[in-house]
Parts: C-alpha cells; sequence; structure tokens
C-alpha cells in the first residue's frame, strides 16, 4: 500500500471520533441553551417588574443556569443523551459499512461460550485493579491531575450513583464507546495498518477522547484490551459485554475491596495477582475461542 494512502486511511479512522465529539458539543449547547430558556421561563415574573429589575433577572438567570450546570442530575442526562445519539449514529454506520446485510445472524454459540465469559470476567477483575495502580503511579507524579479527575468523577454523581448515571455508565456508555472505537474507528484502521498498531491508534483516540491524564491513561490500557477482546473474538458484542462488566464493577465495587494501606509488599502483591489474573482471563478466553462450534447460521436445515 502507498505510503499516501495509508496516511489518507490513518486520517479518516479519525473520522468516527471526531463526529462523536462533534455530537457531544452540540448536545451540551443544545442542554446549556435549554437551561437558560427554563431559567428565564421560570423567572418571568421579573420581567413584568420594568427596566430596573433588569439586573436582578440576569442575575438570577445566571444563579440557576450555573447551578443546573454543576447538577451531577443534568451532567448525567447530557452524558445519556449524547452518548444515544452517537450510539445510533455510529451504529448505523457501523451497520451500513461493516454488517453484511444479507447473512443471516449467527448463533449464539458460535460468538460465545462459558470459558469465554470467565475469561472475560477474570480480565475485567485483573484490568480492574491494574487500573487503580495506574492511578495511583499518575496520582504519585502529579497530585493536580488526580484532582481534576477526582473533581470530575465527583461532578457526574460518582460519589452517590443515580439511576441515570448506573444507566448510563453501565449499558449506554459502553454500546456508544465500543461502537466509535473498537467498531467504526478499528475496522478502518485495521485496512491500513496491522492489527497491534491500529489497536494502539483506536486505544490512544480511546484515552484522547476522555480529556484529562488519569482517566485517559487507563482508558487507553482498558481500550487496548477491549480491542483485543473485539477482534479476536471477531465480534463487537464480546467488547461490548467485556466494557460494561468492567464499568459494572467500577461503579458498584464496594470500597474496601481496594487496599488503601502503606504496605509497599502488599500493594506489590495485589498488582503481581492482578497481573496474574488478567493473563489467566487472557488464556481461558482464548480456550473458549477454540471451543466454539464453525459458525453456523440461526436458521434451520430445513431452511438452508
Amino acid at each position: 500500500m502507498k505510503l499516501s494512502k495509508r496516511i489518507g486511511g490513518i486520517l479518516f479512522c479519525l473520522l468516527p471520533v471526531l463526529l462523536a465529539f462533534g455530537i457531544q458539543l452540540v448536545v451540551s449547547f443544545a442542554g446549556v441553551f435549554l437551561k437558560i430558556f427554563l431559567a428565564i421561563f421560570s423567572n418571568r415574573e421579573l420581567f413584568t417588574s420594568g427596566a430596573a429589575d433588569m439586573d436582578a433577572i440576569i442575575t438570577s438567570t445566571l444563579n440557576s443556569v450555573m447551578g443546573s450546570l454543576m447538577d451531577s442530575q443534568f451532567l448525567a442526562g447530557i452524558s445519556a443523551v449524547y452518548a444515544v445519539i452517537a450510539a445510533l449514529a455510529l451504529g448505523f454506520w457501523y451497520w451500513k459499512r461493516f454488517c453484511p446485510h444479507k447473512q443471516p445472524r449467527r448463533e449464539v454459540s458460535s460468538i460465545i461460550n462459558l470459558p469465554m465469559v470467565g475469561g472475560l470476567i477474570l480480565l475485567m477483575l485483573g484490568m480492574q485493579y491494574i487500573s487503580t495502580y495506574i492511578i495511583m503511579m499518575l496520582a504519585t507524579i502529579n497530585p493536580g491531575w488526580y484532582q481534576t479527575y477526582e473533581d470530575l468523577m465527583k461532578s457526574i454523581g460518582f460519589g452517590n450513583v443515580t439511576p441515570i448515571l448506573a444507566v448510563y455508565s453501565i449499558l449506554i456508555a459502553p454500546i456508544s464507546e465500543e461502537l466509535i472505537f473498537r467498531g467504526v474507528t478499528m475496522k478502518y484502521a485495521t485496512k491500513v495498518l496491522p492489527f497491534l498498531a491500529a489497536n494502539i491508534l483506536q486505544a490512544f483516540l480511546f484515552g484522547l477522547f476522555h480529556a484529562n491524564m488519569i482517566q485517559g491513561t487507563y482508558a487507553f490500557v482498558v481500550g487496548l484490551f477491549c480491542g483485543y477482546v473485539c477482534y479476536k473474538g471477531g465480534s463487537l458484542y464480546l467488547s461490548i459485554l467485556f466494557h460494561m462488566l468492567f464499568n459494572l464493577w467500577g461503579t458498584f465495587a464496594p470500597e474496601f475491596l481496594n487496599y488503601s494501606g502503606k504496605s509497599i509488599l502488599l500493594h506489590i502483591f495485589i498488582f503481581a495477582a492482578a497481573v496474574c489474573v488478567a493473563l489467566a482471563g487472557v488464556f481461558l478466553y482464548q480456550k473458549g475461542i477454540r471451543q466454539r462450534p464453525p459458525m453456523r447460521t440461526a436458521v434451520s436445515d430445513n431452511q438452508n
């Protein structure tokens, strides 16, 4: 492949991410304008007071809008709306470009089996603790990075998980992000790059999309494994499942499961154990892939 064509193909891989970013901006601005409109409407009685009270109108409106923008429910709702629209747009792109429309659907057993499920669970558990130590390492290097990350998590509402946030984190976000990065982006990337390079590219874009150092770094690492799960398993459903499991644990896992003491030896042991668990997950996942029956369709023999 010519270098110019390869470079053009790599640049084309940016389009799904730019589309998702554009949708995020539009939804965010629409949410802000809606809040401004509702704040003005709720203070409409002030307009009857005359121009002398214009300062009161502006102050009341601004306070109402700023209060709403800092509300975790509002932020979670905006995130959910963005993710749904992005999932629909990128899902249509993925379906139109990469799904063979005339091919009957696959049987579930040709996509996933119990060893693969067990492998994904072990891989998820290992990556959870590895991600925790990535956060700890980056927080040590630059405490400001951790403060930014912690403020972001609190503003969205992870200190007190609401139903909207739970649905967004566990269901909507994994589907949306997998369609963007392991779906459309990686599909195009593997057309111009070997899988290893394509996987690094989509994971890098996934980390960059999170727009802060700590979340972006561990998202890059997790994105690499999402790409591996999708590519080796031959189905986007598998990386969506892995992503859902990862976010489920991250959202609801109790605090006592994370050791926060000062014993260096215990931290080393936990990290080593996490790596071993993740490797065991990869081994079991690969074993499950080899045990899958040859790909068959879900139509009966009489229909074939």
